[in-house]
């Protein structure tokens, strides 16, 4: 028997054809709101940074109006401008959208800026100076490329550098010379040029050196003498004068030196005496005066220093004990105090430390182990917590170690492997990431760095080539 099936012409059922033809208007309706949305919520955003700008503009030229000069350290904290040549003022704090943040610079000292602001969601950000208007803001890869002449003579054995705020300076501490070579520098190409007067005298074995926020004073530690020299800046050729009273005592054998921003303080480590020595900083004529509690003690053999950039941290790094410090200050007499847990572990042979320009990080080398190690920092109480990955690999035997004004990009110099390794800054967590190119060459045996503050040069003293490595940063 043949059974026919017939269709009911009634049923109300759709065909796989129908069906399919219906998921794919569904799936194009999705993609256009999806799309739709997504042009909604990035013009939010965008929007949202350029208000921020705007905003921020507005109350840094109030800020220039009411005191003459441009707040000169980065925003830290609760973003309230601080200056070491301007007061602290909270009616001008700046105040981000929430999931914005902002990357402050003071340029051409204290009477221009950059301001950028970045969605930690989107990655997208828009910068500003006081010169030019709001626009995108595509970040620099931070890797580092040697100049065309590549690099400059110092004396001899070269261990110490530093760049002046309004980056027109850079200075060398000589070790073998017992001098300090200094250079002006081309604020468009980054290259230096020796001055005529191209050295001035400093004590036995120079070993540190530091730069006032406001320009006008240089300090270097002597390991030999356990002292400080101090030095006036014409700050306009660059030039230093010694003050005329021209040293002053510190502890046994100096290794470390520190400036906070506000100019009015200044900390060094004693190797030998397991101490800091504080001073109160003149800012009228650069003279350092002991406190009235001249030291506090540190664990054994402190060999690097730094504060951070709101003043109300201080961190010495422990060769001996594998420690960092850790330290509040008091910032209107400049008294540190040990925090109640007051230290906290680094790895074997820690050398240098330095603090994030937005004062939410701390970086520390260990020479003996071939890394950074990365903490996060406390803004309100200073104290440190390593990340979870708390470290990232170097190049063999690592010294020194600095951060771009910008905050993005860290350096760290390979005293054995001659080389600069270089890594990208997550400004949210702090974690380190090796770039895509890696490493730089340096000169023989380079100690320490110095970035420009405009974030375009970076430089690199070799101890055993007697030179200064000039790079552009990307």
């Amino acid at each position: 028997m043949k059974i026919t099936l017939k269709r009911d012409t009634n049923s109300s059922g759709f065909t796989i054809v129908e069906l399919l033809v219906v998921i794919v208007v569904i799936g194009i309706l999705a993609a256009i709101t999806i799309v739709s949305y997504i042009g909604v919520s990035n013009r939010a955003t965008v929007s949202g940074l350029q208000s921020d700008l705007s905003s921020g503009v507005n109350k840094l030229k109030l800020y220039y109006t009411e005191y003459g000069v441009y707040p000169d350290s980065p925003l830290s904290g609760s973003n309230c401008p601080t200056g070491a040549v301007n007061p602290v003022d909270a009616r001008y704090c700046l105040k981000p959208t929430p999931g914005n943040v902002y990357t402050y610079t003071s340029l051409s000292p204290y009477k221009s800026f950059k301001l950028i602001v970045t969605n930690t969601v989107s990655s997208l950000a828009y910068a500003v100076t006081d010169t030019t208007p709001i626009a995108v803001y595509v970040p620099p890869t931070g890797i580092l490329t040697a100049l065309a002449s590549p690099t400059i003579a110092t004396g001899t054995n070269p261990r110490a550098i530093v760049t002046s705020g309004d980056g027109t300076s850079v200075y060398t501490a000589n070790y073998g010379d017992n001098n300090i070579s200094m250079f002006s520098r081309n604020t468009v190409t980054g290259a230096l040029t020796a001055l005529a007067t191209p050295t001035i005298a400093a004590g036995a074995l120079p070993y540190g050196i530091t730069i006032s926020a406001d320009g006008k004073s240089v300090y270097v530690i002597n390991i030999n003498d356990s002292n400080i020299s101090m030095y006036s800046r014409n700050t306009t050729t660059g030039a230093l004068t010694a003050l005329a009273s021209p040293t002053i005592a510190t502890g046994y054998t100096p290794y470390g030196i520190t400036i906070s921003a506000d100019g009015t303080s200044v900390y060094v480590v004693s190797w030998a005496a397991n101490s800091i020595s504080m001073y109160s900083r003149n800012t009228g004529t650069g003279a350092l005066t002991a406190l009235a509690t001249p030291t506090i003690v540190t664990g054994s053999s402190p060999e690097g220093i730094a504060i951070s950039a709101d003043g109300t941290s201080v961190y010495a790094v422990n060769n001996s004990d594998k420690t960092i410090s850790m330290y509040s200050r008091n910032t209107g007499t400049g008294a540190l105090t040990a925090l109640a847990t007051p230290t906290i572990a680094t790895g074997n042979i820690p050398q240098c430390i330095t603090v994030s320009p937005d004062g939410s990080s701390v970086y520390v080398i260990n020479s003996g182990n071939n890394n950074i190690g990365m903490y996060s920092r406390n803004t309100v109480t200073g104290a440190l917590t390593a990340l979870a990955s708390p470290t990232i690999a170097t190049g063999i035997s690592p010294y020194g170690i600095t951060i771009s004004a910008d905050g993005l990009s860290v350096y760290a110099t390979n005293y054995g492997a001659s080389s600069v390794s270089m890594f990208s800054r997550n400004t949210g967590t702090g974690a380190l990431t090796a770039l895509a190119t890696p490493t730089i060459a340096s000169g023989a045996l380079p100690y320490m760095m110095s970035n420009s503050p405009d974030g375009n040069s970076g430089y690199v003293v070799n101890f055993n080539d007697n030179n200064i490595s000039l790079y552009t940063r990307n």
